[in-house]
């Protein structure tokens, strides 16, 4: 795996974990029946795992070689740069609906009295992802530097302190969510793609071996709602990538994953609820809606990728900015 270039398994866990977001984010009581509610339930309980991929993702790509300063400025300007510009363009955006009348986003009640607080505040709650994942890897990056070689056991601390601490909390219902309850989770994600790399990239687990631990795991999400397994899946997900060539050749699923940072800033509170809302306007039977409500959104998250990018090649000749499009 060269060093600035594309990891094909990356791209696919992250193509098909942007898909789970969606599916877990399209919770529209007012918009589907209950019998859709209760599909829209067990896909999102299938892809519970589906937020931590990314987190697995970040620590796999993470490098212990830059010096803690260089990535402090990297994870700021990628990380909470975007964080704070699309806080303030949601607030505004909401802000106005409000003036107009609305009160609502999707189900998620605004209140826009306070518009100062638009850096903090925002109804695009999955922008949580973005601090969090600022302080997981300069923590981590941190440790790395105290520990110097014994990094290991700074990492097997953690660890022990996470697992102690789910102890007397208790794990929670769902790995995914801006609670801080899930905080320890993420952190233990992020190790556990840093430690994943070195299998990953040599794997001496044959293919039929790590499909059967996939069906056992996602088995007991979707039968047992046991979310504690959910830390598994993104190993063994870009595990099997890795071993099956016809899953890792899939040329959607890897532009669909290089896009999910875009996909994840772009589709709530704005886009998913709109074509939700439109196509129940338009009387779209509730379980067409909830999933064709998924492919146009993708779909035109894709097209504002496409769209952002050919602009800033063609009339300012520069790459697109990471903190536009994550």
């Amino acid at each position: 795996m060269t060093k600035g270039r594309r990891i094909p398994e990356l791209d696919i866990l992250r193509g098909v974990a942007i898909f789970g977001v969606l599916i877990i984010h399209s919770s529209f009581e007012g918009r589907f029946t209950s019998e859709t509610m209760a599909v829209q339930a067990i896909m999102a309980r299938l892809f519970d795992w589906a937020v931590l991929a990314f987190f697995f993702s970040s620590g796999f790509l993470h490098d212990r070689s830059v010096s803690f300063t260089i990535l402090l400025k990297k994870r700021f300007l990628s990380l909470l740069v975007p964080f704070f510009i699309y806080n303030v363009f949601y607030n505004l955006c909401f802000f106005g609906i409000e003036t107009m009348g609305g009160t609502q986003a999707g189900l998620f009640v605004v209140n826009f009295r306070s518009l100062y607080t638009c850096l903090f505040q925002s109804p695009a709650f999955q922008l949580y992802f973005l601090p969090y994942l600022f302080m997981i890897t300069i923590a981590v990056s941190g440790l790395e530097k105290f520990c110097r070689r014994r990094y290991q056991w700074g990492y097997g601390s953690i660890f022990a302190l996470v697992i102690i601490f789910y102890l007397d909390r208790g794990y929670p219902p769902v790995s995914h969510g801006a609670d801080c309850h899930n905080l320890p989770m993420y952190l233990v994600m992020f190790i556990i793609g840093i430690l994943s790399r070195p299998f990953i990239e040599k794997p001496f687990v044959k293919p039929w071996v790590i499909a059967m631990a996939m069906v056992a795991v996602l088995g007991a999400l979707m039968f047992f709602n046991l979310s504690l397994m959910s830390l598994l899946v993104p190993p063994l997900l870009t595990a099997m990538v890795g071993a099956i060539r016809a899953i890792r050749q899939s040329k959607p699923l890897s532009y669909i994953g290089n896009m999910s940072g875009s996909i994840y800033l772009w589709h709530t509170p704005v886009l998913l609820p709109a074509i939700t809302r439109l196509l129940s306007l338009c009387g779209i039977p509730s379980l067409f809606n909830l999933f064709g409500s998924i492919v146009l959104t993708l779909a035109t998250c894709l097209l504002l990728r496409l769209g952002l990018d050919t602009m800033f090649v063609r009339v300012i000749k520069i790459n697109t900015p990471k903190y536009v499009t994550l």
